[in-house]
């Protein structure tokens, strides 16, 4: 079980919503993609900071040599992984995203499942911030 947190940001005259829907845990695709991740997601100022961490990595492993190389882009990766997410919840505000609800469910389907039947709880046209 993982943790969901959604945010929303309302866009135009009509009172369209976006909802972005960030899981807690380790990023798979953060630490394999680096910076790449999260310039998919359009997350501009993690990618710069993981860019950041990989080009520090970098200069440390060409430093190191062939044998302490690979594990110092070991360590980068999994440190990539470990914050990515983090990094991407923490400059959501200044991107106009607000904490909308946070739920625990067992994968993205479901957790996305119970945060639409809360929100139409609380709203009669739910549907249209989905």
């Amino acid at each position: 079980m993982r943790s969901y947190a959604a945010y929303r940001r309302w866009r135009g005259m009509g009172g369209q919503a976006e909802t972005m829907i960030l899981s807690d845990g380790f990023s798979w695709g953060a630490a394999l993609f680096g910076p790449a991740w999260a310039l998919f997601y359009g997350r501009w100022r993690t990618a710069a900071v993981l860019a950041l961490g990989w080009a520090v990595a970098g200069v440390l492993a060409a430093a190191a040599g062939p044998a302490g190389g690979g594990a110092i882009l070991l360590l980068a990766a999994i440190w990539s992984g470990a914050v990515a997410r983090g990094l991407s919840e923490f400059w959501a505000g200044d991107q106009d995203w607000r904490l909308q609800d946070v739920v625990i469910a067992a994968d993205f389907d479901a957790a996305e499942a119970a945060l639409i039947r809360a929100d139409a709880a609380r709203a009669d046209d739910a549907e249209r911030r989905w």
